[in-house]
């Protein structure tokens, strides 16, 4: 069957959205943990501290996990890797609702689901980069949208459904619902060009290497052919680099991603309400996603990055002493701008160092270390709430970590 006849228009942009409808319902599955925290809490009597171990289990596991799925991508294909993934949701997340001990819900959520997880935003990232030579910067601006869509669209809804069915039917339904729209989304994923007869977007119209800002690297660290390239590229040091960045990132932002709705509510924001500052964090990361995949592409990964770390480890500290809702909406601005500029401009930065190379296990090990730290902050921010009472040393170590 010849499906790119089908389409007037390349297949690629085909991948591009069956992949960020993919990510727009992954994302709205793990990265609203904000708005279960406090109702799980309340209604098991386990801490904060206990409940967010399971949100840190689960990064720390999909840390692991996602250097398997790499391997798995690299091998068997980025469809096969979401279908498994799509099924693990349903499975875990169903589990996970019914948890009636502490260990449950770190076994089924933590372990389970952090290895579902990890089966989606690695894989759509590398095939939408072994799709496009040109516009690559507008393909990852699209699925990195639809990362931030996720929660904006569906953060308060889900807590509207905790509040008249309880945290663990509203866990099985999303996690039911989600994960057969990811199964129907991910058949239209295709590996690569070729397995259609096609080309990447954009091969015949430029050169890949010199649309990019010049390599400050040799010249041997952007072919695809060398031999054992992961050995290689393993031994440079953007490599080292990148899982440092990737560590301290996103321990820096994963505190306030799964506390922020518990630290609205603690400052007397209704719950509802409380939950729309997730939404508008991910409005404004939406914007900034998109913004910054733009910049990453034309004008460099590294000053994309940069740009993006700055505002968002200055925006955790608006939270120091916020009370009213209009303060947390001014940290969702500034917050949510640096956290979606930070997050799309690795994918695009690996492009511009390693080329058309399968780095399937390079992005991995990146991820092992975003992984790691978005386990440590989600942790460290309940640990610190538990011996302080409040969150104030947990701002400022989100603050100074970014």
């Amino acid at each position: 069957m010849n499906l790119p006849s089908r389409y007037p228009f390349h297949y690629g942009w085909v991948v591009v959205i069956a992949g960020a409808l993919v990510v727009f319902v992954n994302s709205s599955l793990f990265l609203t943990f904000a708005v279960f925290l406090e109702p799980i809490s309340q209604a098991t009597g386990w801490s904060r501290a206990e409940v967010s171990g399971a949100y840190a289990l689960h990064w720390m596991v999909g840390a692991v996990a996602v250097f398997g799925i790499g391997w798995f991508t690299d091998r068997f294909g980025t469809r096969s890797a979401l279908l498994i993934g799509s099924l693990l949701t349903a499975i875990s997340l169903t589990l996970a609702g019914r948890s009636t001990a502490l260990w449950q819900l770190y076994l089924f959520y933590g372990v389970l689901f952090g290895i579902a997880r990890s089966s989606f935003l690695v894989p759509v990232h590398l095939v939408v980069g072994m799709w496009f030579r040109k516009k690559l910067g507008l393909a990852m601006g699209i699925v990195n949208i639809s990362l931030a869509l996720g929660p904006l669209a569906l953060s308060a809804p889900l807590r509207y459904l905790i509040d008249i069915m309880g945290w663990g039917n509203t866990l099985l339904i999303a996690g039911i619902a989600g994960a057969v729209l990811m199964a129907l989304c991910s058949w239209f994923i295709r590996n690569q060009p070729r397995d259609l007869g096609l080309k990447p977007y954009g091969e015949d119209e430029t050169n890949l290497a010199v649309s990019k800002p010049k390599p400050q690297h040799r010249p041997l660290f952007f072919r695809a052919d060398t031999p054992n390239f992961f050995n290689y590229a393993s031994k440079t040091q953007p490599f080292v680099l990148l899982i440092l960045i990737h560590f301290l990132g996103c321990l820096s932002h994963s505190i306030p991603l799964t506390h922020i709705v518990a630290m609205a509510t603690d400052a007397g924001i209704a719950p509802i309400a409380a939950a729309t500052i997730l939404s508008l964090m991910s409005a404004f990361n939406m914007a900034s996603s998109f913004g910054s995949s733009i910049l990453a592409d034309v004008a460099g990964g590294k000053k994309a990055l940069g740009l993006a770390l700055l505002l968002q480890a200055s925006g955790i500290l608006i939270l120091l002493g916020t009370k009213d809702l209009w303060m947390f909406y001014i940290f969702a601005l500034v917050f949510g701008l640096g956290y979606g500029g930070e997050m799309v401009a690795f994918p695009i930065i690996n492009r511009q160092y390693y080329g058309a190379a399968s780095i399937g296990k390079v992005y991995s090990a990146q991820m092992v270390g975003a992984g790691l730290g978005m386990a440590g902050g989600a942790y460290l921010g309940g640990i610190l709430f538990d011996l302080a009472g409040n969150y104030s040393w947990a701002i400022w170590a989100g603050a100074i970590i970014g």
